[in-house]
């Protein structure tokens, strides 16, 4: 498994999906604020993949389950890309990467800010007291917590 980040152009949905099939999980970028989070939540969903626990059809699916910690499969795909260019995560899990060549360029996009940092609350339900709480830069483990908690109360 690989995790990079990049900018992702996207003509059509159906046909990236289709092309891509199940090598890899893409996660919209504008709700990541750390690359541990991802891969917490790519690692997770691996082992409930393999322990046979998964909810999802599809390990991308279920990794964007984790990744957002819902149970909910509507609400998962929110998290993922749309038709256009993206500012996007890509969970590798195949050796997929020439696949990804004509639709990915490798590039640092993953950064804290304010709409992101809004994002993320809105996403995880995080309220501004847990904020004032553990402070802006425990927020990831914040959110691996409530990923932690998913895969505990999944069931």
């Amino acid at each position: 498994m690989k995790i990079k980040q990049g900018i992702l152009k996207v003509n059509s949905l159906e046909e990236f999906l289709k092309d891509l099939g199940e090598c890899a999980a893409v996660i919209d970028a504008k709700y990541v604020i750390d690359l541990d989070v991802v891969k917490f939540a790519a690692e997770k969903a691996l082992k409930s993949w393999k322990e046979k626990r998964n909810i999802a059809k599809t390990l991308p699916l279920e990794i964007l389950l984790y990744f957002s910690a819902t149970r909910q499969i509507r609400d998962a795909i929110k998290v993922g890309v749309k038709e256009g260019t993206n500012e996007a995560v890509v969970v590798i899990l195949n050796n997929c990467e020439d696949k990804l060549k004509k639709y990915f360029e490798e590039k640092e996009v993953v950064k804290v800010d304010k709409a992101r940092i809004e994002n993320v609350k809105r996403l995880y339900g995080i309220t501004d007291e847990e904020i004032k709480i553990v402070r802006l830069e425990k927020l990831p483990l914040l959110i691996m917590e409530r990923i932690a908690l998913f895969d505990v109360f999944k069931e």
